[in-house]
C-alpha cells in the first residue's frame, strides 16, 4: 500500500512530465506551432497543450479513480491538480503581465 503523500508526489511528477513532454516536442518540432494542441486562443491565456497537460491529466486520473473506486488514483490526481493549477496560474499571470506591457508571450525555447 502506497501512502497518500507518495501518491500525490507521483501525480505531480506525472503531470509535470506530460507538460514537459508536450513543451519539448514543440521545441524539437517547430512545425507544430499553431497546430492543435499548440494553438493559442488569446495571448494572455496559456495554449491548449498547457491546459491538456495541467488540467486534463489530473482530471483523467480522478475519473479513473472514481470509476475503479481506487483511492490511489484519486490521490495521484490531487497531486497532479496541485501542480497543474499552480502552473496554469503562473503561466496566466506571466502572459497577462506581458500583454499589459504590449509584449507578446513566447513559448519556452531551447538555445543551442
Amino acid at each position: 500500500m502506497v501512502s497518500k503523500d507518495i501518491g500525490m508526489l507521483i501525480g505531480a511528477v506525472a503531470t509535470a512530465g506530460v507538460d514537459a513532454g508536450l513543451e519539448g516536442y514543440a521545441n524539437i518540432n517547430p512545425a507544430v506551432k499553431g497546430q492543435i494542441p499548440y494553438t493559442v486562443i488569446h495571448p494572455a491565456i496559456p495554449p491548449l497543450n498547457c491546459w491538456l497537460a495541467d488540467a486534463g491529466v489530473p482530471l483523467a486520473l480522478y475519473a479513473i479513480g472514481k470509476v475503479t473506486k481506487k483511492s490511489f488514483f484519486v490521490d495521484v490526481a490531487k497531486g497532479g491538480a496541485i501542480y497543474g493549477f499552480s502552473e496554469l496560474v503562473g503561466q496566466t499571470l506571466y502572459r497577462v503581465a506581458l500583454v499589459a506591457q504590449g509584449m507578446t508571450p513566447v513559448s519556452y525555447t531551447i538555445r543551442r
